[in-house]
């Protein structure tokens, strides 16, 4: 654990307590028309190319207690040779519930998280790997939803250079993430905006099927997967409703010279200092709902650590606060909670809270 200073937990606490975070933040200037500033917003996500026809192969079919989990592959995006890229292709899983004939489910795509395990991606939310807690998409599927699970960029089966399959090494995967983060850079791109693109790709995808319900789309994410979800909803219109687990943060104050850890520079959004914040992008979600969750100590609770837990927690209500002032009124909705120690985790009391909430919004 870094040993910070006293000089930097005291500014924090001052900063917390004087509100300066958020009056610290890059605004646009006064007076800036929201919608112009909201399409800039959305500008910042970089170049984006056309979207493929919905269409995939299914690899493997797996019947599973009320349905049938596919697993299928999809293509993204064409080959660029002027930085030897081979076409982008991505492995998700569909997860399919049985249902009556001509009958349309409502739909969810589940972003998993980031975290040292690159090589889990999709496996996690569908119940095949990882932390229980975190099985999400098998826990909409048994609740009646057809679910697309992806693997986001450079997880799992999206990794180069490595077996797709083999184990993690997070310090090796860390630098092949960024290697690739700057292929996008050099095309005008970001890491955020390429999840983006690849994120309505799968909508495509998802509202193709005869067996969905295209006005019930609706996304759940947990830490990274759920800072994905809100940028998502706020450039897809299609997205009805979301649930972000310990998801959004506040990227400004990520990379604040007093933050408590330092970042990889491969998950920030270029050029968003100078324009808005992350709140912006939650705000544009709005009238459409979407629920934060937030544990009370997900940096822990002894020493500076508490002090990160309750600037955390200060940071949601700030950004709910101004996407509230923004218009987002009862379509935002916070769970802040003690279960499980209040961790960055999804636990059962929850979700069962979440699952609840996304049943009256679908």
């Amino acid at each position: 654990m870094p040993n910070h200073t006293l000089s930097r937990r005291s500014a924090l606490s001052a900063g917390l307590a004087a509100g300066l975070a958020p009056t610290m933040l890059g605004v646009p200037a006064a007076g800036a028309a929201p919608k112009s500033r909201d399409a800039a917003l959305l500008g910042l996500f970089g170049a984006m190319p056309p979207r493929p026809k919905p269409q995939f192969t299914v690899l493997e079919t797996t019947d599973i207690e009320g349905g049938q989990r596919l697993k299928i592959e999809y293509f993204l995006e064409a080959a660029y040779p002027p930085l030897g890229e081979p076409e982008d292709r991505v492995r998700a899983y569909l997860m399919v519930p049985n249902r009556g004939a001509g009958q349309r489910l409502p739909a969810i795509l589940a972003f998993h998280q980031d975290g040292p395990q690159f090589n889990l991606g999709k496996a996690e939310p569908v119940g095949l790997a990882g932390d229980a807690n975190l099985f999400y998409a098998l826990d909409l599927f048994r609740r009646g939803h057809v679910v697309l699970c992806p693997d986001r960029f450079y997880h799992a089966e999206r990794r180069r250079g490595v077996d797709p399959a083999g184990p993690a090494d997070n310090p090796r995967d860390v630098k092949l993430l960024d290697h690739r983060v700057g292929q996008l850079l050099l095309r005008g791109r970001s890491s955020i905006g390429k999840e983006v693109f690849d994120a309505m790709v799968a909508t495509d995808l998802l509202v193709s099927l005869p067996y969905v319900d295209p006005a019930r789309i609706a996304g759940i994410g947990h830490s990274a997967g759920g800072m994905m979800l809100v940028h998502w909803m706020a450039a897809d219109k299609r997205a009805k409703a979301g649930i972000s687990s310990c998801g959004l943060f506040e990227m400004l104050n990520f990379f604040r010279e007093d933050a408590i850890k330092r970042r990889s520079a491969s998950i920030a959004l270029p050029g968003l200092a100078a324009l808005g914040r992350s709140a912006d992008y939650l705000a544009m979600v709005a009238p459409r709902n979407v629920l934060l969750t937030r544990g009370r100590w997900e940096w822990g609770t002894k020493g500076e650590w508490r002090e990160a837990s309750l600037r955390h927690v200060a940071e949601t209500e700030d950004m709910v606060a101004h996407a509230r002032a923004r218009g987002s009124g009862k379509s935002l909705d916070v769970i802040y909670f003690d279960e499980a120690g209040g961790n960055h985790d999804f636990p059962p009391g929850v979700r069962d809270q979440a699952y609840a909430w996304l049943k009256t919004r679908l």
